[in-house]
């Protein structure tokens, strides 16, 4: 058995670097959009600690049939709050879940899917 001196110094180490990594994901959470649909979608991201969602840090568009990765910052919160729009009308707008319920929050990691069914759209989370 390692005397405990030597030891120490690993597991210091090894904590550190889990400290370290954990602000980089919360930092600049990144998500995917998966656009199911024959039509472009753009997409409204608003920072992860934005409380009001009135300008957008990035408008970004998903072609039709197309997935694309994103991210913003996210001053800590993990997350990244997001609007989309198509043919000038706001889509998706059932899962806003943030500022006043105008903005969908998005994790970082997550993956969103929008589709078409009919004339309506569908998003999944």
């Amino acid at each position: 058995m390692r005397p405990f001196s030597t030891t120490a110094p690993i597991g210091v180490a090894a904590l550190a670097l889990a400290v370290m990594a954990t602000p980089t994901a919360d930092a600049s959470p990144r998500f995917s959009v998966t656009n199911e649909t024959d039509a472009k979608i753009n997409v409204y991201i608003f920072t992860g600690d934005d409380s009001f969602c009135t300008f957008e840090e990035k408008l970004k568009t998903v072609s039709a049939g197309e997935t694309d990765s994103y991210g913003c910052t996210g001053n800590g919160k993990g997350q990244c709050k997001v609007q989309f729009y198509t043919g000038g009308d706001e889509i998706c707008k059932s899962h806003h879940n943030t500022c006043s319920n105008n903005a969908t929050k998005a994790k970082g990691g997550s993956a969103i899917t929008i589709a078409k069914q009919g004339d309506k759209y569908v998003c999944a989370f």
